[in-house]
């Protein structure tokens, strides 16, 4: 009888041997196929949808992330070919480069839209991302922890800042709100001790989250707003905890490439800016980005004589 009991255990063990060698072949097939990106291509890795887009990833697990994947200067390109197919490079996906503390720089292309969740954290040694006005927006935490970034602008058509997107960035020192942001998320612009100047280019204070800035950064920052705005920023929650709140001025537009006739910000002036200009002068609309671009004369106003320098301009 208790040969016939360890026959059958030995049997037993030897199904359940072969069920263990079974499913770890499965896991293993599983995990490896978790763990690999779809193509290297000059040192950057993507993940390919059919064949005609990519996005940048690392190549370590897809829920992780690998801090040996990139190091130094990164330039991505705005597409690649592989395989007799042409990719574009349209976003960067969650965690792409998250780590990688030997990460220096990145320059993305035009056809990038999106900046995923996760997607800079930790890179401490970042300095400088570069990307083109067609960036819509940044995921969550998306820069948390980039201690050495000391200057960055969000995506002129971002609506929201999201969730600690810029949270522990220590290095930081000067910030720049895009006129269409109409929320700044919880954390999002916490814990920036060096912040000393930041741009809020929204005609109406955007709905700070709790905990959207630090008391400790407001005192120390300075917050810049349109002028029309001066008294809502003042009486904000959120917004009127900055110790000193002044007004912008041409300098501030200028230098974040706001041009006056550019009046529906694509990059140039054209008739399109002038039949816009047409209709703002019978409604002029509340957003300031708006109406300084629509102030083609710059005396602070928008007029029959706004229209008629640009026509002039454009040749008509």
């Amino acid at each position: 009888m208790k040969l016939h009991n360890l026959s059958i255990m030995n049997h037993i063990s030897v199904r359940q041997h072969g069920m263990r060698l079974i499913l770890s072949s499965f896991y293993f097939f599983i995990l490896s196929s978790l763990y690999a990106y779809d193509v290297e291509v000059d040192g950057i890795y993507y993940n390919v949808i059919g064949t005609k887009y990519a996005y940048v990833t690392h190549r370590g697990p897809f829920d992780g992330m690998d801090p040996d994947s990139y190091s130094g200067d990164v330039v991505v390109p705005e597409q690649f070919s592989l395989g007799g197919n042409t990719y574009v490079v349209f976003t960067v996906g969650n965690s792409a480069f998250a780590g990688c503390e030997e990460l220096t720089s990145v320059q993305l292309p035009p056809s990038v839209r999106g900046v995923g969740a996760c997607a800079f954290l930790g890179c401490t040694n970042l300095r400088q991302v570069s990307f083109t006005s067609d960036v819509v927006a940044y995921g969550s935490c998306a820069f948390t922890g980039c201690t050495s970034l000391q200057e960055i602008a969000l995506p002129r058509r971002a609506e929201r800042v999201d969730t600690l997107t810029l949270y522990c960035c220590a290095g930081l020192t000067s910030m720049v709100v895009p006129h269409r942001v109409r929320t700044v998320c919880q954390g999002a612009l916490e814990h920036l001790p060096a912040m000393r100047h930041l741009y809020c280019f929204a005609s109406e204070p955007p709905v700070a989250e709790k905990g959207a800035f630090a008391l400790r950064d407001q005192r120390r920052c300075t917050l810049h707003v349109p002028r029309e705005a001066l008294q809502k920023y003042r009486e904000s929650p959120g917004w009127k905890d900055f110790y000193r709140i002044v007004v912008m001025n041409d300098d501030d537009y200028a230098a974040q490439n706001y041009q006056r006739g550019d009046i529906n910000d694509d990059g140039r002036v054209d008739a399109d800016d002038l039949a816009l200009l047409r209709r703002i002068i019978v409604s002029l609309p509340d957003d300031s980005a708006v109406r300084w671009a629509a102030d083609i004369n710059g005396d602070g106003g928008v007029n029959s004589v706004d229209y008629v320098i640009l026509a002039k301009q454009l040749g008509n």
